[in-house]
């Protein structure tokens, strides 16, 4: 579904975050990226909605490139973000959230609505608050509405950044088992997260950034399997694999 081939990004001229990514998501899978603090996974996800051009480098969707292509076109292409921090409008209401979510239906009442109680069968707790502004949500609440937001549209892929930020341990559980059956509605998720055991777990591919660049890559068995080599890598300060010596 993404093929991100030879990709550079940085925030100033002469300084690339990202040195030359690459890397695949395949359609109907969970793709986990981990890697130290200040690796670059965020900034590759800005990258990818469009946010920040690249330096160098291509990016496909499903197999045409999006170079130069902006946010809000990726949006309408089937591309969502869901960023590091809560996206939601807080003196709006749940509904009133999901329905700017919803934008790209606004002149389809009758399906935004029905998008929107499907949007409540996968989050039952905000359809028992539907009425409540945002800003009176707890914090798993907020994060779950900054979700349903955007998939009232339903995205092909979703780009997600650190989900799990600020959040009680239980509270961050819960969201990722709601990840986890995203994919069951036809969703391909790229999961950028500092909570390397989960990411690890509910990925069926992780790359380990570093550097600048792809450090390792592998199933998310693989990963799970070599937790305590691949946290220390990070630590230390991982160093390029040769070709053939990633996780299988």
């Amino acid at each position: 579904m993404l093929d991100v081939r030879e990709v550079a990004v940085g925030y100033r001229e002469g300084i690339d975050i990202l040195q030359g990514i690459n890397l695949q998501v395949e359609a109907g899978a969970i793709t986990s990226i981990i890697g130290p603090n200040g690796a670059g996974k965020s900034t590759l996800l800005r990258c990818l909605f469009g946010l920040l051009p690249p330096r160098r480098g291509e990016v496909l969707f499903e197999g045409q490139s999006i170079n130069g292509w902006p946010p809000d076109r990726r949006k309408a292409a089937g591309i969502a973000y869901l960023p590091q921090h809560n996206s939601t409008f807080p003196h709006l209401t749940v509904e009133e959230n999901l329905k700017l979510g919803g934008w790209l239906l606004r002149r389809d009442r009758a399906e935004l609505g029905r998008r929107i109680e499907a949007v409540y069968g996968i989050f039952p707790p905000l359809a028992e608050r539907r009425k409540v502004s945002a800003t009176n949500l707890s914090g798993g609440q907020l994060r779950m509405l900054s979700v349903a937001k955007e998939i009232v549209t339903p995205p092909r892929l979703l780009l997600v950044d650190e989900p799990s930020v600020g959040m009680a341990p239980i509270v961050a559980g819960e969201l990722y088992e709601l990840l986890v059956r995203l994919p069951e509605q036809g969703i391909t998720i790229l999961l950028v997260d500092q909570n390397i055991t989960d990411a690890v777990r509910i990925a069926e591919r992780v790359y380990l950034i570093g550097e600048g660049r792809v450090q390792r890559e592998g199933s998310g068995a693989w990963f799970a399997a070599h937790l305590e080599e691949v946290i220390r890598e990070m630590l230390q300060g991982a160093h390029p694999v040769e070709e053939g010596t990633h996780g299988d």
